[in-house]
């Protein structure tokens, strides 16, 4: 089993996370780097999107600023009071044992968010992974996972840790950053959500979760080697983050009032919508947005699949077996793919 790098870093730019993670995917994926586990704050206080949201409002308000993952799933936390968790390797299985080669995509995120549980429990907290995206004490939801899986195969678990501020509070700053409701989330209380500092009822330092979620993955995969970014890395995903700033990554997917059909559907993670144009009764464009999980090269086949096909049952139907159905690509946050095809059908 290949040795895991360990970084932890405080008070990172979100550009600046956003390149490292680009460019540490690309070196696991030519075999350039060990796999790496990322323990990070970022600076400032956060409203983390997912890759799939539309959103076209200001990057700053009120003082919350409003950042933009590389992975798919609900609006999270980020920033002052949370912990973020990122773990890059060369392949969705690269570090679990033979048996567990052909897990299906929907069971990865239970493997890797074993090091977190295992980091819980070295604070004293017992929690759980019941599926989906959360993990959760007493039901109560602590953290939040998702994935991406790039062109080349490597992947990105990420994970959002409640530690002095929780889902609770992300409400309160979603109603400052986006009073006119353009960004999903569902209302969360104590009785839904928490965070760790409540729960072992003191503030534990940054450094203090950081070492536990080290030793947490070194319980799971074996030998973890903590290291610094070397300055080479630092440039790279500064040059990386700065591209992408300047390639509007914030706003790539708004709504756009060509697409002037759309539907939408209640899925596992949230509300999950489909966007389109027709031209002489075909689709001309297909946009897909909301709380779901999904490779972003999946995503773009499946748009691109769509495009210039009729909105009938069999061309849909036809068009998520191709892309999704093979276990290359995935798409997570509506169970069975035969509601994808039911979501696009309520085009029609």
């Amino acid at each position: 089993m290949a040795v895991l790098d360990a970084i932890i870093t405080p008070a990172l730019a979100p550009f600046d996370l956003l390149g490292l993670e680009l460019a540490s995917l690309d070196r696991v994926a030519r075999c350039a780097a060990s796999p790496l586990l990322l323990a990070y704050s970022l600076a400032g206080r956060l409203v983390s999107i997912g890759r799939y949201h539309l959103y076209d409002g200001p990057s700053e308000r009120g003082g919350i600023r409003v950042v933009r993952r590389l992975t798919g799933g609900r609006v999270v936390g980020a920033g002052e009071g949370w912990l973020g968790v990122a773990l890059i390797l060369p392949s969705r299985t690269s570090l679990l044992h033979q048996r567990d080669v052909r897990l299906k995509p929907e069971q990865i995120m239970n493997r890797y968010a074993r090091g977190i549980l295992s980091a819980l429990e070295r604070c004293n907290l017992k929690c759980f992974y019941p599926g989906r995206d959360a993990i959760t004490f007493d039901r109560r939801e602590l953290a939040m996972c998702s994935f991406e899986t790039n062109g080349q195969g490597a992947m990105l678990f990420e994970a959002a840790v409640a530690v002095k501020r929780g889902m609770e509070e992300l409400v309160h700053d979603l109603e400052c950053v986006d009073p006119e409701g353009q960004l999903p989330s569902a209302m969360h209380g104590p009785e839904i959500a928490t965070k760790l500092a409540r729960e072992i009822e003191r503030d534990p330092s940054f450094e203090q979760v950081a070492g536990a979620l080290v030793d947490g993955y070194r319980d799971q995969f074996g030998e973890v080697r903590v290291r610094e970014f070397a300055s080479d890395e630092v440039a790279e995903g500064a040059h990386r983050g700065a591209a992408l700033a300047q390639s509007g990554w914030l706003t790539k997917r708004a709504p756009d009032p060509t697409l002037n059909l759309a539907a939408r559907t209640s899925g596992q993670l949230g509300a999950v919508e489909a966007h389109a144009a027709i031209r002489d009764a075909k689709i001309d464009r297909l946009m897909m947005s909301g709380d779901f999980i999904a490779n972003s090269p999946g995503i773009a086949a499946f748009e691109r699949e769509m495009c210039r096909s009729n909105l009938d049952l069999p061309s849909v139907a036809r068009a998520v077996v191709r892309t999704f159905a093979g276990g290359e690509h995935y798409f997570l946050g509506l169970g069975d793919l035969t509601n994808l095809v039911q979501l696009v059908m309520k085009l029609a």
